[in-house]
């Protein structure tokens, strides 16, 4: 039986939230769901620079590093041996 994996791409989700889901009467979620947006990418940033192998996997789970859908798990399995 295989197992289903799901995954978020937390910043295609913090897009959808701001832009999308929340109407004209809400938008002043917007503001702090892109500074949130923002400081997750920095967060990323550092993490690339920090070089920490169980960092790096806590960023492709999250979707913070831009790599294809598909390669997530492959980077992961390869981190994590």
């Amino acid at each position: 039986m295989e197992t289903l994996e799901f995954r978020v791409d937390t910043m295609a989700l913090l897009h959808e939230i701001a832009d999308c889901a929340i109407s004209q009467n809400y938008g002043v979620l917007k503001v702090p769901l892109n500074v949130f947006r923002i400081l997750l990418g920095q967060v990323a940033k550092r993490a690339i620079e920090l070089n920490d192998k169980e960092l790096h996997i806590l960023m492709l789970e999250l979707g913070l590093y831009e790599v294809e859908a598909n390669e997530i798990p492959k980077m992961i399995k390869k981190l994590s041996e």
